[in-house]
């Protein structure tokens, strides 16, 4: 199928009225399917913050534990940041303050206070310890404001610990750092307390995005994290949830939410696929419930429209499709009527008086075109019997004539009145007026004049090769007697060849292009009844020039010593042509 008739099919799918209607009620719709659209978008978003806030919420609670802790020991770190610097130059009174300090906090294992140059000697260890190749001692030397930091092995301890750092700073001038450090083995998360809701995993990160903790496993808990946000990117600001499918194609949710502002946050992560998180969630699929409706009512409408119009019309007008092509009339009115409208009843009633008036309008059309061809069959057999009878009157004086002038041109007359009494009998004889076979109407007159025109003895070659053609009988009627001049002219003036036998050759064919074509050519030769040129301003020639004029055709003559060819080419009329008056 090309693009072209693809198009027409879809613009006539277009031009339906059913497209029409439901294209219409649609935009009447539109207004309202809006409406019911923005209302449940704005339910969605609503049960969406319901369900962050609530997540949030669960975040908070899931690391209250590391919260208290951190806090604590931030606190410590920030109390002691006063109290260490004045008491630094004594291990023994740092060691007493520290260790009474540690029993009333049992969860931290280290407090210390390393001066500028890194060395600690003021520690609730007891010991001296230098910290000068330590990152953390880097990091507080550069920096002024407190940070919690992760070392997997303490110096102090071996052991995993979190660092709560406080730098201290006089007058600008880095004087050294409280430290604080917390065991990992004392920080975890019950997640069990709440299993029904509870996270997947709850990890805690600084600033920097570096993991601190993690209720799992701390060495895989960055598989855990989300792939297209780092951590250091959710921090500064306040709580937030977001929704992520890892590469696993896990369905997760994560919400942050900060544990100790501008130091220390906590991101929760969720199982997507939950059920209880489904059931907190709001539906998605409510919110095609707009659609459905829009798409429910433009269903109703089509189907009360087909039932109520489309498919009596689309009946109607199989009726008359059917009464186009075959003339037939609908015996019977739809069984279905009482559902149909009343405006549609009325329009097949009417239409199947139209088509019963238009063929009994038919009928007496036909039988008066009818009885007018028995009439005009019955003219031209009586015009040809009185031909015929003026031929054999003709006839009768042709015997009676004295001179061989007078006999010739009696024969020229009689030949010509013959072929038009030929033409009558084939409108006659033929069942359509206005189609004739011009193949057979010349056949039978090429015959006629060969019969008649052709002396007994003489040994003249005849060849015909004539196609049938049907034609109007206004170009029949001057073909026919534009092929008898030319036909008495080769008998006229036919002569026989050095060579050879006399001929005569008749043809005429359809070109293909619309156009016909009549040939008649005769051979030449040093026997010639009378001179080639003794007719030329006589009678035949005028008639010829008539005939030619009547067809529209254009004739071509070619004049060798050999051979007289006489081609006339013209178009076959498709329709009735005007009658010209010559």
């Amino acid at each position: 199928m090309s693009v072209g008739s693809l198009m027409d099919r879809i613009k006539q799918r277009f031009d339906t009225l059913a497209f029409k209607v439901v294209f219409f009620l649609s935009l009447a719709l539109l207004p309202i399917g809006l409406i019911a659209v923005n209302q449940s978008r704005a339910v969605n978003q609503q049960a969406q913050q319901r369900l962050e806030l609530a997540l949030i919420a669960w975040t908070d609670l899931a690391a209250s534990g590391e919260r208290e802790i951190i806090q604590r020991a931030s606190a410590a770190a920030e109390a002691l940041s006063v109290v260490l610097p004045v008491i630094k130059d004594d291990p023994d009174a740092c060691y007493e303050v520290l260790n009474d300090y540690l029993d009333q906090s049992p969860r931290f294992s280290l407090i210390g206070f390393p001066d500028a140059n890194g060395q600690m000697t003021c520690s609730s260890a007891g010991e001296s310890f230098d910290f000068s190749t330590n990152p953390v001692y880097e990091k507080a030397k550069s920096t002024q404001e407190p940070f919690v930091d992760i070392r997997v092995s303490g110096e102090v301890s071996e052991a995993s610990v979190i660092v709560v750092v406080h730098p201290v700073f006089s007058d600008g001038i880095f004087e050294g750092y409280v430290v604080v450090s917390i065991p990992h083995s004392d920080i975890g998360v019950d997640l069990e307390a709440e299993a029904e809701i509870s996270p997947v995993d709850v990890i805690t990160y600084n600033v920097e995005g570096v993991v601190l903790t993690s209720s799992l496993n701390l060495e895989t808990a960055n598989d855990r994290l989300p792939k297209d946000r780092s951590l250091k990117t959710l921090t500064g600001s306040g709580p937030v949830a977001f929704r992520e499918f890892q590469e696993n194609a896990d369905n997760r949710i994560y919400t942050v939410t900060p544990i100790l502002q501008g130091m220390v946050y906590a991101i929760s992560i969720w199982d997507g696929d939950a059920e209880v998180l489904k059931a907190a969630s709001f539906d998605v699929s409510a919110s095609l419930f707009p659609l459905l409706m829009w798409l429910a009512s433009l269903l109703v409408a089509y189907m009360t429209l087909h039932g109520l119009v489309l498919r009596h019309i689309r009946r109607l007008r199989r009726q008359m499709g059917q009464f186009a092509k075959e003339r037939t009339v609908p015996r019977e009115l739809a069984q279905d009527g009482q559902s149909m409208a009343q405006e549609l009843r009325d329009m097949e009633s009417d239409f199947v008086s139209m088509a019963q008036s238009l063929l009994h309008d038919e009928a007496a059309m036909e039988e008066a075109v009818r009885e007018k061809n028995i009439l005009l069959k019955e003219v031209h057999h009586r015009v040809k019997n009185n031909l015929q009878l003026i031929s054999s009157i003709m006839n009768m004086h042709m015997r009676k004539a004295r001179t061989a002038e007078a006999k010739s041109v009696l024969s020229r007359l009689q030949d010509r009145i013959l072929g038009l009494a030929t033409v009558h009998r084939n409108l006659y004889q033929t069942e359509n007026l206005n189609n004739l076979n011009a193949g057979t109407m010349l056949s039978e007159m090429v015959g006629q004049m060969l019969s008649v025109g052709v002396a007994p003895g003489t040994d003249i070659k005849v060849t015909r090769d004539i196609e049938d053609v049907t034609m109007y009988p206004d170009q029949a009627v001057p073909l026919s007697l534009l092929t008898a001049e030319t036909m008495t002219n080769a008998l006229k003036y036919v002569g026989k060849p050095a060579d050879g036998r006399p001929w005569i050759d008749v043809r005429f064919s359809e070109n293909g292009d619309g156009t016909a074509t009549l040939c008649v050519a005769n051979s030449k030769g040093p026997t010639l009844i009378e001179a080639e040129d003794a007719d030329q301003t006589g009678l035949g020639s005028k008639l010829i020039k008539s005939f030619l004029i009547q067809l529209g055709a254009e004739m071509n003559v070619e004049d060798t010593d050999t051979h007289y060819v006489v081609t006339a080419t013209f178009t076959v009329a498709d329709f009735a042509p005007e009658p010209l008056d010559y």
